[in-house]
């Protein structure tokens, strides 16, 4: 596994790279005369007029420009997005302040306290008595919510230029970390898409593809994971370097007809925060709020749809590490000006507050009328300059604060221990779980020696999590269940939905052992900076094959490298019995051959696989060659991007299928497995409107691609469909087998993003490398039932008919409980495998990813 980067503070200038370097001496008033260029002088026009949109390129122009006219700006690159671009982050904060010298000390400052369970508390005050508070403001996440990055340039310029006394004070007091934008490459295409359509009839259409190379608008899903290369970028400095104490997520849009959601928020509340943490976020948001209303900036919103229970968001995981994370929602997310007719506007919020007459949260409701993108980026810079204000007038109390969360912390976690046994099957899976602790800077050990607590002996290598240290909320978050409270606005009525899910515990998704120890644990350890890749271990020169297992993710990034480069694969349809053991059904059998040996040692090594020898040829063989796999891309679909980071990751070769390709047919002779991401039978037929967006976007395969698609499986090809696609062979295939879920109220079945127990048939081909039980990821999927009589339909996964929610909140156990949960149907020659959920969830859910993957091999399979 890559080491990214070091526990161990290191001088500021190693850890990040200067892009600019000021021109002024630390004596020379930065703001003198016209020596810092206003926005408009690089950029071509005031930010935020009507019509205009700037690419992340001129902001970032902008950005080197005020930081080669400033000494209250430095500027550095803290990595490259998923297609190249520099990313970049500029520190704002009174020239003394930004010293190099006083710089790295006010950083390692905000770590120490941060991370400071360690220290007393006398200590803790002087250090915080003597540090600058660290506060964040990210502009962008989402790009097609224009107004964040489009206020960056004014928002910097005034910050470094303003000589109020407030703006003194927070220069003075504050360590400001500004990112002009969280997507640079999505930035860019918005504004470039904009202004190829103005003026014409898809001005306002939208950006109509996936913005952020593999997840679009779902990168804001990624913050525990670190799978994009932007949530690494950004959560190096939030984790890591700088930690601050407060940080601002920019948002659009507003709860309509909302000029602006601010904090507080609605419960429920996840019980692992620190409380300092929620009352923190509603001080921010209470800040915010007066400032707005002193401004005469009225229409702000409060605890209306945004929670604080999931984990994972930009906004929401800095919680688990004991930051105030604040996300604004402002309204208008268009360059575009628009009249809003306040007869239009619904009567009510989703929670039966009234949208026209004042109340607690809501005392100064907007009443309709013109609207500029301009006055979306107004609230943004006053929401901001608010918290900033906090920060500045609380800067000891915070950062103090930190260190008692660290502390309380480690007293509340001392009993608890957990640990990741190095001998379960896949070990080089459960190292990943590790790489994603340390991205979220979990302390984690890594045993020497081999240890026993009560009648389990624990081998050399296994990993330990103490959950007593300064982020234990995230500890306890991510390999815990979650027990998402039963909410409902009346008995027997909908759920109130959550923010986004309810159940994600991490090493429950990525379906690794973590066992739980509330008692000491005697073991001979070393921190562990960056987990190393297990040792491979490749067990002598074969007669007949080498074996790869199937229990192990990585064995199918393993044999697409060796299929690749022209070597002979094929699967067992038994047990196999190898030098050091037995292995099961599905087991990987790679024919020696020359290079074999070096091929397969090379990735043994690489990917931290043990590769054993087979020296007789098992009862049943089946060949295996790389399927060519065609991944449906009909729109704009988050889970179409997910699944391509994946089979990228392993190293499966694909091709894109579009509508247009679906619906000219000839598919068989093109590929052998098509896979369906998550997406409605309607949403694939019909595609979007046409006029909606230029010809090429829009319409589906319509049903003329469906009967394409039909005639493809007819002739021999895999179908797979992930989610809620299955209903397109359920409705157009005439397979023998029901959706049970279709058309039940959510009054009885309402699975809002949780973990389920799921019952495995490793005797299946999709169901190969498995235990007889596992954890999926479900949020409201299909489930089958098989017809009375029906032939050629097998259940690779099931749920059971009890016991079925693992983390998060299930309402329907006596709807799905004993229905298939994956389920493969002859289709003429070929087969159909719908998969009831996503087993590919977001690129979190790798303890599921075998069943995409061994369903993608049949198509390959002789």
């Amino acid at each position: 596994m890559k080491r990214r980067l070091s526990r161990t503070a290191v001088p500021l200038a190693c850890v990040l790279t200067l892009i600019g370097t000021p021109v002024l001496t630390s004596g020379t008033v930065a703001t003198a005369g016209d020596r810092v260029p206003k926005p408009e002088s690089v950029i071509g026009w005031v930010p935020c007029a009507d019509y205009k949109l700037a690419t992340y390129e001129q902001i970032a122009d902008y950005y080197r420009a005020l930081d080669k006219a400033s000494d209250r700006m430095k500027l550095v690159e803290i990595g490259k997005t998923s297609e190249g671009r520099p990313q970049l982050m500029a520190i704002v904060s009174s020239e003394k302040n930004l010293k190099d010298k006083d710089l790295e000390r006010y950083r390692k400052t905000s770590v120490q306290l941060s991370q400071g369970d360690a220290l007393s508390a006398p200590e803790a005050r002087d250090l915080a008595k003597n540090g600058k508070a660290i506060a964040w403001v990210d502009f962008g996440i989402h790009s097609t919510e224009v107004a964040g990055h489009q206020t960056a340039p004014q928002f910097a310029y005034d910050l470094v230029t303003s000589e109020t006394p407030e703006a003194r004070a927070i220069r003075d007091n504050v360590i400001t970390l500004l990112v002009p934008n969280v997507n640079p490459d999505g930035g860019t295409k918005v504004a470039e898409w904009y202004r190829q359509n103005l003026g014409g009839p898809y001005q306002d259409a939208g950006y109509p593809e996936l913005y952020q190379k593999y997840a679009g608008h779902d990168n804001n899903r990624d913050w525990y994971m670190f799978n994009l290369q932007e949530t690494q970028n950004v959560g190096r400095q939030l984790f890591h370097e700088w930690i601050p104490q407060v940080m601002h997520n920019v948002h659009q849009t507003a709860v309509f007809p909302a000029r602006i959601s601010i904090p507080p928020y609605e419960d429920p509340l996840n019980p692992n925060i620190h409380p300092q943490v929620v009352r923190g976020v509603n001080l921010v948001g209470d800040a915010m709020g007066q400032r707005l209303e002193r401004e005469d900036k009225g229409g702000a919103l409060a605890r209306q749809s945004y929670d604080i229970w999931w984990n994972g968001g930009a906004r929401t995981a800095p919680y688990y590490h004991n930051q105030i994370g604040i996300l604004t929602e402002t309204a208008h997310a268009s360059a575009t000006p628009r009249v809003y007719d306040p007869a239009t506007f619904p009567k009510t919020f989703a929670d039966g507050t009234s949208t026209s007459e004042p109340s607690v949260f809501y005392p100064s409701p907007w009443k309709g009328g013109e609207w500029h993108l301009s006055q979306s980026c107004d609230y943004i810079k006053t929401a901001s300059w608010a918290m900033l204000r906090v920060a500045s007038d609380d800067r000891e109390s915070l950062l103090y604060g930190a260190s008692q969360m660290a502390r309380d912390g480690a007293r509340d976690g001392a009993r608890t221990t957990y640990v990741i046994p190095a001998d379960q099957a896949d070990f080089p899976t459960a190292t990943k779980l590790v790489d994603k602790l340390r991205w979220n800077n979990i302390r984690v050990e890594q045993a020497v020696s081999s240890f026993t607590v009560g009648n389990r002996t624990y081998p050399a290598g296994s990993y330990l999590v103490r959950e007593a240290q300064p982020y234990r909320a995230a500890v306890l978050d991510l390999l815990n269940a979650q027990k998402y409270p039963d909410r409902r606005l009346y008995p027997g009525g909908p759920l109130e939905p959550p923010y986004d899910i309810t159940g994600y515990t991490l090493s429950f998704q990525m379906g690794v052992t973590v066992e739980k120890l509330d008692q000491p644990v005697p073991a001979t350890t070393r921190q562990v900076d960056w987990p190393a890749v297990p040792t491979g271990v490749v067990a002598g020169a074969p007669k007949y094959a080498y074996a790869l297992d199937p229990r192990v993710n990585d064995s199918s990034a393993a044999v697409n490298s060796l299929l690749a480069a022209g070597e002979k694969v094929s699967r067992s349809g038994g047990e196999v019995t190898t030098r050091t053991g037995t292995l099961p059904a599905g087991t990987f059998l790679v024919t020696p051959a020359a290079g074999t040996d070096e091929r397969v040692t090379s990735l043994a090594t690489r990917l931290g696989l043990s590769i054993a020898a087979v020296d007789v040829k098992p009862a049943k063989v089946t060949t295996l060659a790389a399927p060519r796999i065609g991944l449906y891309d009909g729109f704009n679909n988050y889970d179409e991007g997910w699944t391509r980071l994946i089979l990228d990751q392993f190293g499966f070769r694909y091709e894109k299928l579009t509508n247009a390709a679906v619906r000219a047919g000839d598919l068989r002779a093109k590929f052998d497995t098509i896979v369906l991401p998550d997406a409605t039978y309607n949403s694939m037929r019909n595609g979007r409107a046409a006029g909606s967006l230029p010809p090429e976007y829009t319409g589906g395969m319509t049903d003329a691609g469906v009967a394409k698609l039909k005639a493809f499986v007819e002739a021999g090809g895999t179908l797979v469909t992930l989610n809620k696609a299955a209903q397109l062979p359920i409705k157009a295939f005439g397979v023998p087998v029901k959706d049970v879920t279709e058309g039940v109220a959510d009054t009885r079945y309402n699975i809002p993003g949780s973990v389920l127990n799921l019952n495995v048939d490793s005797t299946d081909p999709v169901g190969a490398g498995f235990a007889s039980t596992a954890s999926a990821f479900v949020a409201n999927g299909p489930a089958f039932e098989v017809e009375h009589g029906a032939t050629g339909v097998t259940v690779a996964a099931s749920w059971p008919k009890t016991n079925l929610l693992k983390s998060g909140f299930l309402l329907g156990d006596d709807v799905i409980g004993g229905k298939g949960a994956v389920v493969t149907a002859k289709v003429g020659d070929g087969q159909v495998v719908m998969i009831g959920f996503k087993p590919q969830h977001r690129a979190q859910s790798h303890g599921t990813y075998r069943l995409l993957f061994n369903a993608m091999y049949l198509g390959g399979q002789g």
